[in-house]
């Protein structure tokens, strides 16, 4: 039976990915714009605090001409909610870059999946600056136990006001068994 299921799963064609996203949506005409809970960016909507989307005037982009930083004023956090199929895989990847501007030089924060801390965020931005930002590349890997995936990043920076940055992110979905070998977080 195991081999039967097994060899059904890898027969069956690959989902396409979920969501990928580079903060580009509403388009920012300046530097940065900053947003309060409530609001919504594209699909996401800011679920705490305040966010502050900013562009390739005010520094350099990951991927495409925005990014997010997760420190407006306060620790913010925005989420968006995907589609999923449960028993898959999901492969939540994303750009990790951090606020040099100001204190602290450590920014931090957390992905969050359906509620549940997944990943903690930690970016030292010594030595960065506006043309060398040092994103660095990140994933967790969730299983879907129901129809959706609450996607939400959060600032933990402390002070507030010049948090994480968070840029090109990409959630697709995976088998286990295909997966490459990572650490699996429950959802």
């Amino acid at each position: 039976m195991r081999i039967l299921l097994a060899a059904a799963l890898l027969a069956a064609p690959a989902p396409a990915p979920a969501f990928l996203d580079g903060f580009e949506t509403p388009a920012v005409t300046g530097g940065s714009t900053r947003y309060a809970a409530g609001a919504q960016l594209g699909p996401w909507q800011v679920t705490a605090g305040d966010v502050d989307l900013s562009t390739t005037r005010l520094w350099s982009t990951a991927e495409g001409r925005q990014n997010l930083d997760l420190d407006g004023a306060v620790n913010g956090a925005v989420a968006r909610t995907v589609t999923s199929t449960p028993l898959l895989t999901y492969r939540i990847s994303y750009s990790l870059g951090g606020n040099y501007v100001g204190a602290p030089a450590v920014k931090t924060g957390e992905l969050r999946v359906n509620g549940k801390v997944v990943q903690k965020l930690s970016f030292d931005t010594a030595g960065k600056s506006r043309d060398n930002m040092g994103y660095t590349r990140h994933t967790a890997y969730v299983p879907a136990r129901s129809r959706s995936l609450r996607v939400e990043f959060a600032s933990t920076t402390s002070p507030a006001g010049h948090g994480p940055l968070i840029d090109d992110v990409r959630v697709d979905s995976c088998l286990l068994i295909l997966c490459p070998k990572a650490r699996v977080y429950p959802a």
